[in-house]
């Protein structure tokens, strides 16, 4: 029972039968104080929020199920051009489904702490961009594989063994969870469940990966071939050449080749050396903007170039950067050149190009099969992991 006036803000009250109202019912639209007509958002509010689902059959709900379309496209494309790592998260769902769901949920309460800790640094804040964006695609890439796994399943329900198209498979899964989506409560459930678990899979096939790439390669660098040793006529030089047998003169041939003395490993011979992961690269990277944040807070309006001039400068000097000295990771030309200046800049501006497409031409390094970045393609150069006991600076 309402004693009064009944004020419904943006659209018609609804009354039950058993409710009473014992003043007026004005409703008040929101073309009254000269907003538009917002009846998609009221749709989706009363549709979607207030029965925990992510979908919904209704009117003004048709901009809902483009930006499904969209996503439903971007999967695909996730799934058509980066087959390996989405193969990478589908075995690791195979065969350790409960451990990636725990990562997921690992990860998902650490990312907050990890963000709050950078941000409390104020440097730090340069980092929190790479961590976002690590996440989102992270979460797209598993996701990705949890429709294809869950395609998969259901075509060996149906006595599919094995369905050869993966877009295939994705789109029989992503169809199976859109009919979930439209479930009130179960929908807003699935939601969470599958991006936690796509966030899982991610970090444990990348972790994956890593150890993976941390192994000693199958060969060695290139070893210093000897010279050819000289015959040793220590007899005959110390007086026994009487006691000793007198040797039949070989016959007359061509005589083989002296192995040449090899020179001091020329750059070229650096690129047998196994080729820097993407963690190794992101966490030397991490270093390296901490250092150009200091640079960036000296210079002022000219912080840019200051970055700039710190990693072109570094690379044309040693080949490395501070981060790169720790993690003992080393950048070298594909032709064996040393890297000049002209490379170093260029190889600087094509990272900053590499960060305003949402980073992603960094990601391109963790399913690259040379573990090139855009950057890299673009200056010629590839990022090479060095023994520890090599020096990467002498003054």
């Amino acid at each position: 029972i309402i004693h009064g006036d009944v004020v419904s803000v943006g659209g018609a009250a609804d009354v039950a039968d058993d409710a009473t109202v014992s003043g007026k019912i004005q409703p008040v639209d929101f073309g009254s104080f000269g907003l538009p007509k917002l009846d998609w958002l009221k749709q989706w509010f009363v549709q979607c929020v207030l029965k925990l689902r992510p979908l919904a059959i209704g009117p003004h709900l048709g901009w809902l199920w483009a930006v499904a379309g969209v996503y439903f496209l971007l999967y695909l494309l996730v799934a058509v051009a980066l087959p390996k790592p989405v193969a990478a998260c589908v075995d690791e769902m195979t065969r350790r489904p409960v451990t990636t769901f725990f990562t997921g949920l690992l990860a998902k309460l650490l990312v907050p702490v990890v963000i709050i800790v950078l941000a409390a640094t104020g440097i730090g804040l340069i980092v929190v961009p790479f961590i976002a964006a690590a996440v989102f695609f992270g979460v797209l890439i598993g996701k990705a594989a949890l429709f294809e796994y869950l395609g998969r399943s259901v075509g060996r329900m149906f006595g599919v063994q094995s369905i050869t198209p993966p877009a295939l498979a994705l789109a029989i899964g992503i169809g199976i969870v859109t009919l979930l989506y439209l479930v009130p409560v179960l929908g807003l459930v699935v939601l969470a469940v599958l991006s936690l678990w796509g966030l899982g899979l991610a970090v444990t096939a990348g972790l994956g990966g890593m150890r993976k790439e941390s192994r000693p390669p199958n060969g060695t660098p290139p070893v210093q071939p000897l010279a050819a040793a000289a015959p040793v006529t220590a007899a005959a030089s110390m007086g026994f050449a009487a006691d000793a047998p007198q040797a039949t003169a070989a016959a007359p041939g061509p005589q083989p080749s002296a192995i040449p003395v090899a020179p001091h490993p020329a750059i070229a011979e650096a690129l047998a050396y196994p080729r820097a992961g993407f963690w190794e690269r992101m966490g030397a990277g991490f270093l390296d903007l901490i250092l150009a944040g200091i640079l960036c807070h000296l210079a002022g309006p000219f912080c840019l170039l200051a970055a700039l001039a710190y990693f072109a400068g570094m690379w044309a000097w040693k080949g490395t950067t501070i981060g790169g000295i720790v993690l003992n990771l080393k950048v070298v030309r594909t032709d064996g050149k040393p890297i000049s200046f002209v490379v170093a800049l260029v190889r600087g501006l094509a990272a900053a190009f590499s960060m305003m497409v949402l980073f992603l031409g960094f990601f391109w390094i963790a399913w690259d099969k040379e573990r090139q970045g855009w950057h890299d393609k673009i200056a010629g150069t590839v990022v090479i992991r060095v023994p520890r006991g090599m020096s990467l600076v002498c003054l």
